[in-house]
């Protein structure tokens, strides 16, 4: 008859909060079990306790009171509750004789209710909601079944723990897990400094705190669970190691025996973003940008809104990525890769071929995965190859591939440096590897056209003027005199790390930039000229 609040779901949707009650219950639970405790786990604890604390509060209300039911005898003097007006308390103050022409004669009750008087049935023992024998029912007082609460608001309910805790300095959170710095085990420089010189024997990690308590000399009667808690806690807490595994998972690995390119941004990728329209774009050019997939693009991911988390992924190796040895950590490769909220991830990617084991690192901020270059040379992987990566048997584990095929003399697009500019020829080279051949370029000087980009970067070239260089080397090739937007992108990365969507811009702003057709343009030097 009475549905507890709790049972309702507007109760625990977005106006729901914890109390300071909840902050003790929750405290004074850790001071129980001395242990730490996920999310879900105090989740229950929280729904447990607001039920206990509902159904305390209805006894409490009904302490010393009789439920009012039509059915019932009253004398005046009586004390009454009334479940349903919100467990208003009232006292028989009258009784008189009422009528009803379809029930007869039968008393009428008096009640004083907060100051007012209201008149009620009694000794009608008819079909009434309120006359069932079920007293529970009708108090809010039955049991709640708490299981079914948990299942069904354990999201919402853990996610306002998380942030109700996150601003309490006495509780501490750690890959899922929460405890209270009173009950930690301590952690001294003493241990820290041990951890260090097992980790360094350990070729730097990754190592789990599984691995490096035993020979820390900590207290044995200690829980392993306060142990581990309190290592990992101390661990993160020192700037000389880091957690390199997924989320989840904790495994420590010394900062400083990690391959600077992990630590440091190679200089090729480093990309500051440039404002631009982008209305600018077509629906065809943003198609294309989507289809080259560069992780500054920000491009919304693909498995959202109930699509599945892909296995596979598929790209075209970039001249910036070739150079430093980095896979793009884009919208289609990131998925492939478990979530972190480390700085930088280690990772195993094994050959397809050869099953050879390569480590990685994933740098979240910077968006690119780092440790490819052997491979790349080992393999031949050329400017505009396509690379295949898979999921493997576990997270942190990624199949890597690529288009195998008999090495076969192709034209391929290679790049010399001229008086401080860049100049393009075709050339015949081998490719034992599938490629976009409208991407594909190269350079038997590569120190020469690094010196190139450095006097780009340092005389702030703009895209326009990049591609004003560019376009009449790469035109030459093509009776037409136009090129593809896709060559334009492969190729002035070689002189700047840009993605297309700013470049695509320029080409539609720039009247010396003319669309020909299928993301082919033309460039009209006197009209450059005139402009410039």
């Amino acid at each position: 008859m009475i549905q507890p609040e709790t049972q309702k779901p507007d109760y625990w949707g977005d106006k729901f909060s914890l109390t300071d009650s909840d902050i003790e219950q929750i405290y004074n639970h850790f001071l129980e079990v001395e242990r730490p405790q996920t999310t879900q786990q105090l989740t229950r604890v929280i729904i447990a306790h607001r039920v206990a604390e509902e159904q305390n509060k209805v006894n409490r209300q009904l302490s010393g009171r009789q439920i009012y039911q039509p059915k019932q005898t009253y004398q005046v003097g009586d004390e009454l509750v009334f479940p349903a007006m919100k467990f208003a308390h009232g006292t028989v103050t009258a009784v008189r004789e009422g009528y009803n022409p379809k029930f007869g004669v039968f008393p009428v009750i008096g009640v004083d209710v907060n100051g007012k008087s209201l008149a009620f049935a009694s000794e009608l023992d008819v079909e009434h909601r309120l006359n069932t024998d079920n007293i529970q029912e009708i108090s809010g007082a039955a049991p709640v079944d708490v299981d079914e609460l948990v299942d069904l608001y354990e999201t919402a309910v853990a996610h306002k723990i998380a942030q109700a805790l996150e601003k309490h300095d006495s509780f501490i959170q750690l890959s899922g897990q929460w405890f209270v710095k009173e009950l930690m085990a301590e952690v001294n420089i003493g241990h820290l400094h041990l951890s260090e010189a097992i980790l360094e024997m350990s070729g730097g990690g990754p190592l789990s705190v599984e691995e490096i308590a035993p020979h820390l000399d900590m207290d044995p009667s200690l829980d392993p669970e306060v142990q581990a808690f309190s290592l990992n806690y101390g661990l993160l807490n020192d700037d000389r190691f880091d957690d390199v595994a997924p989320q989840g998972k904790v495994r420590w690995f010394l900062r400083r025996m990690e391959p600077d390119g992990a630590l440091k941004t190679p200089e090729r990728l480093q990309y500051t973003p440039i404002p631009y329209d982008k209305a600018l774009l077509s629906p065809q050019l943003l198609s294309l940008e989507r289809e080259l997939d560069d992780e500054w693009s920000d491009l919304p991911s693909e498995y959202v809104n109930g699509v599945a988390k892909p296995e596979t992924a598929v790209f075209s190796l970039l001249y910036p990525h070739r150079w430093a040895g980095v896979i793009p950590l884009s919208a289609r490769i990131r998925p492939l890769f478990p979530s972190s909220s480390s700085p930088r991830q280690r990772v195993i990617f094994i050959d397809e071929k050869t099953k050879e084991e390569i480590v990685g690192w994933v740098v979240q901020e910077n968006r690119y995965i780092y440790g490819l270059k052997e491979w790349y040379e080992a393999n031949g992987i050329p400017i505009g190859g396509f690379v295949h990566l898979k999921t493997g048997s576990e997270p942190g584990v990624i199949t890597l591939g690529y288009d195998r095929r008999r090495a076969q003399r192709e034209w391929v697009r290679l790049a010399t440096a001229v008086d401080n500019r860049i100049k393009f020829e075709l050339k015949r080279r081998a490719v034992g590897c599938g490629f976009d051949d409208l991407m594909i370029v190269g350079t038997d000087v590569v120190t020469a056209i690094d010196a190139l980009w450095r006097r780009a970067e340092s005389h702030q070239r703009s895209i326009v003027s990049l591609l004003a260089e560019l376009f009449p080397e790469l035109a030459a090739a093509n009776p037409q005199s136009a090129v593809h937007a896709k060559t334009l992108y492969s190729a002035i990365n070689m002189l700047r790390r840009l993605p297309p969507g700013p470049l695509f811009a320029e080409l539609v702003r720039h009247p010396a930039f003319q669309p020909v057709g299928d993301h082919y343009w033309q460039f009209d030097q006197a009209r450059w000229q005139k402009d410039n």
